[in-house]
């Protein structure tokens, strides 16, 4: 743990040159004496580190001192040359700048560690692209992003989720991907919200800069934003009865759902469960795809709440019986 740890203390000093004891020991999690103990420990090993006293003062090295990649230890490796995130990197253009640095590093490493990352890059690889592809979302992905980096307006028209075509200013903060669709985080009428890039269908990027929202952090707000998306996503609640052995089998294959198994249900006038079967309380979107979800599974579930879902059913079931009679 302590080679690691002087191996970063090396990597800190290097990349930001003059640093206190306290920085350091604010960035390795560690104290200020373990630091005074690691760089007495770097010197004996006849690394050239200096430390200044009074104001102004700090810890540093030499500009030309560069350490060797022999000191990144396989697991590190291993991380780094796992492919990670290849579309969406294709997708931001940076894809072959990664490519070429790792190529660059692998012929950098000792003999025995370029043994090590090609052994890994041969057994794993992360495919983060989603199995139905999205080229509607790249359409407007460079522009998007040209506006992220510079910190310009955007005039664009978008299709909300009610269909309607809506003219909007946006502040553009950020773009996320997740699993192979883009969305952008922006500020919209004095709010930050995501809007998918497969919704934009203009997009201009205007001279007029703004300012990012103190303490704005891309990888706090995404969490929280799909947190909230999904609470409002399935607000429709469903009470149904399944097929004990087949349950899960049968809700997997059922989308735009939320579902958990449900021992027992307050409601009184809800009947009992009946052998061999079991109850789940499910979350859709609206009461349409809650129809259209449980009229699929036919004879393999039935609806216990809400009436107005058995009432649906009900009706839809009457219609295909007199469209088949």
């Amino acid at each position: 743990m302590r080679a690691d740890r002087l191996i970063s203390l090396i990597m800190h000093l290097q990349l930001e040159g003059r640093m206190t004891a306290k920085e350091l020991a604010r960035r390795l999690e560690v104290s200020e004496r373990t630091i005074y103990r690691d760089i007495e420990a770097l010197s004996a090993a006849g690394v050239p580190v200096y430390t200044d006293s009074g104001a102004g003062g700090g810890i540093s090295l030499p500009k030309e001192y560069r350490t060797r990649l022999d000191g990144l230890t396989t697991p590190e490796i291993h991380a780094l040359f796992v492919h990670l995130a290849g579309e969406p990197l294709r997708q931001l253009g940076i894809g072959s700048a990664l490519q070429t640095a790792l190529l660059k590093l692998l012929n950098a490493l000792p003999s025995e560690s370029r043994l090590d990352a090609e052994w890994i890059q041969n057994r794993i690889f992360l495919d983060t692209e989603s199995w139905r592809s999205h080229p509607e979302d790249e359409a407007f992905l460079t522009a998007a992003q040209q506006a992220v980096w510079e910190e310009k307006r955007v005039r664009m028209l978008y299709v909300n989720r009610s269909g309607e075509a809506v003219a909007a200013m946006i502040d553009p903060y950020g773009l996320v991907a997740k699993a192979g669709v883009w969305f952008i985080v922006a500020g919209l009428n004095g709010r930050i919200t995501a809007l998918r890039l497969s919704g934009i269908r203009s997009f201009e990027r205007t001279e007029e800069g703004f300012v990012r929202p103190d303490g704005f952090k891309l990888s706090v707000f995404w969490p929280q934003w799909v947190a909230d998306w999904e609470a409002g996503q399935f607000r429709y609640s469903v009470v149904a009865d399944f097929p004990e052995d087949r349950a899960r089998r049968l809700l997997a294959k059922v989308r735009d759902v939320r579902a958990v198994p449900q021992d027992s249900v307050s409601a009184a006038a809800q009947p009992p469960v009946r052998p061999g079967w079991q109850r789940w309380v499910l979350a859709f979107e609206n009461m349409e795809t809650a129809a259209d979800r449980m009229l699929a599974l036919g004879m393999d579930a039935e609806v216990i709440e809400p009436s107005e879902l058995r009432e649906k059913l009900r009706s839809c079931a009457g219609k295909i019986m007199r469209l088949y009679s």
